[in-house]
């Protein structure tokens, strides 16, 4: 097969070049696939997912591993179904943890999406489902924090049965979902493990308090600068850093002192984000007035009325276009034109 020319391939032609190179071996379908990724990465104006994603059932695991860690960089919410398709009945646990954590972004995105509820609510069905069904503890895990990110009883519920396992994975998951979730009502369950015996806990407790709490918070987090496990100081740090604030700031500065050369580097460039931050603030920001959200979509086959049955829409000038589809078979006649099959609409009379 010849070599690729990567400028001159279109849409047009992805389904040819798909048959051609799937009769390759596996290791030079990966390694075309990384260069067409690279490719992308490197030239704005590219796009090769839907040639890319023809390959994500493919029998190599390998190739069906980047195919599932390429939709990450996918902004299409319709490959939802992909994914979904993915952590149902992809034979490979490592395949699964990327599709369950990219699902979690995704719902992260959508979260506040105020045209998005009825999928949304299908999206937490799935999800639930998927924690009570799977026997993987981890997969369960993932899943929730996954779903954290809305406020769902279903969710609330399983955050609290994993909070309250003597199994560590499973508290850990909890208070990371409880961050996610961003719930005040979460504050005094995760206060009380900033002193716990386990530094796993008290690291990802800070973190989660940062993400719900605010500068009142900054205090109890600021006592694990101190700690004895340096994983737990730089959680703290990091912490510090989410809340932000000129309190925050001035206890990031004074951090440039610290023993600790990882907790000094790691202040400087957290105080740095921030300042980068309070530039962008400062800047005019566009009227939130005139922002819309992204149009709905067609993941879940709704019934499109408009298009199906054939209805009408508004011209600029007011009548009303009856579409194609509901026009006479005499449209071609000469005689006719297209002003025939426009009716205007009664408008009210403003002086009455």
């Amino acid at each position: 097969m010849e070599k690729i020319n990567y400028k001159e391939l279109s849409f047009d032609s992805f389904d040819s070049t798909y048959k051609n190179l799937i009769n390759l071996s596996d290791e030079k379908i990966l390694n075309i696939l990384n260069e067409m990724k690279d490719f992308e990465d490197q030239n704005k104006g590219y796009d090769f997912e839907s040639l890319i994603l023809l390959f994500t059932d493919h029998k190599n695991n390998e190739i069906r591993l980047f195919c599932t860690k390429y939709m990450e960089k996918s902004s299409d919410f319709s490959l939802i179904r992909k994914l979904r398709k993915i952590i149902t009945n992809e034979p490979e646990k490592e395949i699964r943890f990327h599709a369950i954590n990219i699902f979690g972004n995704w719902i992260k995105e959508i979260s506040t999406k105020k045209n998005r509820i009825n999928e949304i609510a299908r999206l937490m069905s799935f999800g639930v489902d998927f924690i009570r069904n799977s026997d993987d503890k981890t997969e369960q895990n993932n899943m929730m924090k996954s779903l954290s990110h809305l406020s769902n009883e279903d969710i609330d519920k399983i955050i609290m049965e994993k909070f309250s396992s003597k199994e560590l994975e499973d508290k850990l998951s909890a208070i990371i979902s409880m961050g996610n979730n961003g719930n005040i009502k979460w504050v005094p369950l995760i206060e009380e493990l900033l002193e716990h015996d386990n530094y796993k806990i008290r690291s990802e407790s800070c973190i989660s308090l940062s993400l719900i709490g605010n500068e009142e918070n900054i205090d109890q987090i600021k006592e694990l600068l101190e700690d004895e496990e340096l994983d737990t100081q730089k959680a703290a740090v990091n912490a510090i850093s989410n809340i932000g604030g000129s309190y925050a700031k001035e206890i990031l500065e004074k951090l440039k002192f610290s023993s600790e050369p990882e907790i000094v580097d790691l202040s400087k460039d957290k105080l740095l984000d921030l300042k980068k931050e309070d530039e962008i603030d400062s800047q005019p920001q566009p009227d939130e007035d005139i922002l819309e959200d992204e149009p709905i979509s067609n993941d879940f086959d709704e019934y499109d009325a408009a298009n199906i049955e054939g209805w009408g829409s508004l011209n600029e000038d007011g009548t009303s276009f009856i579409a194609p589809d509901a026009i006479d078979d005499d449209i071609d006649d000469p005689i006719k034109s297209l002003s025939d099959y426009e009716k205007p609409i009664e408008q009210p009379d403003i002086d009455d």
